[in-house]
């Protein structure tokens, strides 16, 4: 049992009860916690490679006379995707863009928008900017 001395000095009684995985505990006065949850460096390539195979599907299926508008809409969804506060209102943009002008590759933008590894990285920004990236994969469908 702490003293009043112990008590007045700042001193904490902490007791865990189960299991404590990968987690962080700060204890005491005037503390700040920055973690940063990264990519794997397998994930980093799995997610290039989800973005390669679209631009690559894009180059070989958009209409010759899209192709470069395809390829810029492209780009932009792989910036709004891959940031550190991904945009679902450009997600839903570029949806929207291929399904008018490129339909043959709407299956393809929906393969990344629904990949694990975007829900990853929207689920890191928060849990409404998740929801709103499974909203918009299944809106599509």
């Amino acid at each position: 049992m702490a003293t009043d001395e112990e008590k007045s000095a700042g001193k904490y009684a902490i007791n865990f009860e189960g299991d404590v995985i990968q987690s962080q505990v700060v204890v005491g006065d005037y503390n700040t916690v920055s973690q940063k949850f990264g990519f794997s460096p397998q994930e980093v390539a799995e997610l290039r490679g989800v973005f390669d195979d679209l631009r690559s599907a894009v180059a070989e299926k958009a209409p010759p006379e899209q192709r470069e508008a395809a390829l810029a809409e492209a780009a932009e969804l792989e910036a709004a995707i891959v940031t550190d506060h991904p945009q679902p209102s450009r997600v839903h943009k570029a949806l929207t863009w291929f399904r008018d002008n490129a339909p043959e590759l709407v299956g393809a933008v929906l393969s990344v928008v629904a990949s694990p590894l975007v829900g990853k990285l929207a689920e890191k920004a928060g849990e409404a900017v998740a929801d709103q990236f499974r909203n918009l994969a299944t809106e599509e469908r």
